[in-house]
């Protein structure tokens, strides 16, 4: 894996992680919000039952005192009386109860439940606009809303419901022309957003602590694994390298004599498979003893890896192959015919001399040069290769004899068998 890589899936993970953050910070807080509002539908069930029982008894009484005077918008009869003893009572009806249970619940829990409508009587009683969307709602058929909003400058979530006329309610409003099913109004019930944000705070302090552990612990798989994989490669590599160097002459950088032996079997079985021609061109630098007489190993040396480099820019296909075969030769495989071997090794040759890399011991140029000579075939079964690669080193030897710094091709040769056994190596 190579660093880019490791950033990329480093940076993947991060995103996933904090994807999966976001998504249960929102779960969360959505969670939060169904707990808060499942407690307001239990406070509305409970100041429904309350108004109900007060209802069934026609309200009931309680003492006069300065937190509790009587309701000026109820006009029944005897809505105050007075005890035998003496002590004055004033009749509390479920309207009436229900807001005095909210001032309570509120200045101890800080709890908010308010009965109101669309048309009420009592300014108290008046629906905000957060109310009065909810009861347009109740219009329309909807059983319930909630959300969270601001109520006096606090976020709150709130919970309201219809409030429906009763046959005990028919006491107090069958002279307002309401009868049983009828929608009075609504409770709307408030929870303070404060008495839930210790739990999704303490909720969301779990999650970064989680997903952090989370993230961190992909991150260190992967670096694992990253570091893991780079001591691999290296090894892996140095192994190719000590293969290549294995297969490489040290000096050219061309593939030895022993990779020569191992692709010549390779492609000698692809020849035979697929019924194609294989060429042999033989390359022998010219008077390159007399070379290394003059001038001195070290700049031979410098001749060879010179000459090497030149005649290595022309293999690129995968089929073909420039081996050091010994010396100062050089040997081609070409996956291709007779004509088109001859043009490359033209090419080669052509290029050599266009060096002009100086050589004052030749007799034929001032420059160093190469002889080469050229062999095809198709291989069989049997030992034809080893014919080709004897045909291409007496067209070397043939081209070397005609005055070298030439291309010569076995199938023009007129040389008698004896004359090609020997070989001159000046």
């Amino acid at each position: 894996m190579k660093a880019r890589f490791f950033a990329f899936y480093a940076i993947l993970w991060l995103l996933l992680v904090t994807f999966a953050f976001y998504w249960q910070i929102r779960e969360t807080k959505h969670h939060a919000e169904t707990i808060a509002t499942r407690q307001a539908e239990m406070f509305f069930d409970y100041i429904v039952l309350i108004k109900r029982w007060n209802a069934s008894h026609g309200g009931v009484y309680a003492p006069i005192t300065p937190d509790n005077q009587p309701n000026p918008y109820l006009d029944v009869p005897n809505r105050d009386v007075i005890t035998t003893d003496g002590v004055p009572l004033t009749l509390i009806d479920p309207a009436y109860m229900t807001r005095q249970l909210a001032a309570l619940q509120h200045d101890s829990t800080g709890i908010d439940f308010h009965i109101t409508s669309l048309k009420t009587m009592r300014s108290e009683n008046a629906a905000d606009e957060w109310e009065t969307q909810a009861l347009r709602r109740f219009e329309q058929g909807e059983k319930s809303f909630s959300g969270l909003t601001q109520l006096r400058g606090a976020p709150y979530y709130r919970y309201m419901a219809p409030f429906l006329v009763e046959e005990s309610c028919l006491l107090c409003h069958k002279a307002q022309g309401f009868k049983v099913g009828d929608m009075r109004g609504g409770i709307s019930v408030g929870i303070p957003a404060a008495s839930i944000d210790p739990f999704i705070e303490n909720r969301l302090q779990k999650l970064r602590i989680s997903h952090a552990g989370t993230a961190a612990v992909g991150l260190l798989v992967l670096a694992l694994f990253y570091w893991m994989q780079h001591r691999m490669s290296r090894r892996l590599d140095k192994a190719k390298s000590h293969l290549q160097l294995a297969y490489l002459d040290a000096l050219t950088l061309l593939p030895n004599r022993r990779y020569y032996d191992v692709f010549v079997r390779r492609e000698l079985k692809r020849a035979r498979r697929h019924g194609y021609c294989l060429s042999i061109i033989m390359i022998d630098i010219d008077y390159f003893k007399a070379y290394n007489d003059n001038l001195g190993h070290v700049a031979g040396d410098d001749c060879l890896r010179r000459v090497a480099r030149t005649l290595k820019r022309y293999f690129r296909r995968s089929g073909d192959l420039i081996a050091r075969y010994g010396g100062e030769e050089f040997c081609v495989v070409a996956a291709c015919e007779e004509t088109q071997a001859r043009q490359l090794a033209e090419i080669m040759r052509a290029a050599i001399e266009m060096m002009q890399l100086e050589h004052p011991a030749s007799a034929i140029s001032k420059y160093v040069t190469i002889s080469l000579g050229v062999a095809a075939g198709i291989p069989g079964n049997q030992g034809e290769f080893n014919d080709i690669l004897e045909h291409a080193d007496q067209a070397l030897y043939a081209a070397k004899q005609d005055g070298r710094n030439r291309v010569e091709v076995y199938s023009r040769l007129t040389l008698s068998p004896a004359s090609v056994l020997a070989d001159d190596k000046a």
